[in-house]
């Protein structure tokens, strides 16, 4: 277990956190984009479509240097724009963070515009409008990372309404679409090394719910809303 996790779930029972298991799934591709300054917060812009297992985001922001003086212990289980300065937008419903993106990359188009999403976001038809807008019109500044981890509370993405059609739409729609092992540090710097292309870029992060914690992989369902109690 590497120290971020160590830390979400030490700091997810301290404090009795729901929305464990999707803090895991994109512990590591988050990790990676801020540590390694990929997104440089004050200088990019940053939307959450998925502002929940936001005790992944707090522990990295704070150990990057991000939360001076704050007391991420009081603050909101889902990431709320109004509380954190770089945060331009959290949304609590799913399907509006790409459109919103959107809009503040047509009007800062020197800027880069990253957005998370989780997979099932790409269920929502105002995401998939928002998709091909973006490539329509060649925004080029946004950046959307997506938590591939086909889980979702009432089950599998797969099963449930499985988004592999959504992911082919992304591309489809003039996207640079790159999908990678959403755990592997190394490959996913790597995928920066490139020149931005003309169009807007999607990252498919695949990733396990619950990474790290070997029961909440094998149940990451049942443990979406649960509190990590002794076990």
């Amino acid at each position: 277990m590497n120290i971020t996790i160590k830390e979400i779930v030490e700091f997810s029972k301290q404090h009795k956190l729901t929305h464990v298991p999707s803090a895991l799934s994109m512990s590591t591709y988050i990790d990676t984009l801020f540590t390694n300054r990929l997104i440089v917060p004050f200088k990019d812009r940053f939307v959450l479509g998925k502002p929940f297992g936001s005790q992944a985001y707090y522990i990295i922001w704070k150990n990057n240097g991000y939360m001076d003086g704050v007391d991420i212990s009081k603050l909101s289980i889902g990431v709320k724009h109004d509380e954190i300065s770089f945060v331009d937008y959290g949304e609590e419903t799913m399907g509006n963070a790409l459109g919103v993106a959107i809009g503040i990359a047509i009007a800062n188009p020197k800027q880069t515009v990253w957005v998370n999403i989780t997979d099932a976001t790409l269920q929502m038809g105002s995401t998939l409008e928002a998709i091909q807008y973006a490539g329509h019109n060649k925004l080029n500044n946004i950046i959307l990372t997506i938590d591939n981890n086909n889980c979702q509370v009432t089950g599998n993405t797969s099963d449930v309404l499985s988004v592999k059609p959504a992911i082919n739409f992304i591309s489809d729609n003039m996207w640079d679409t790159i999908q990678c092992n959403g755990h592997d540090q190394h490959a996913i710097k790597d995928l920066f090394t490139v020149s931005r292309p003309n169009f807007p870029r999607a990252y498919i992060f695949d990733t396990i719910k619950g990474y790290g914690v070997s029961y909440m992989e094998e149940d990451p369902i049942e443990w979406h809303y649960k509190i990590i109690e002794d076990v």
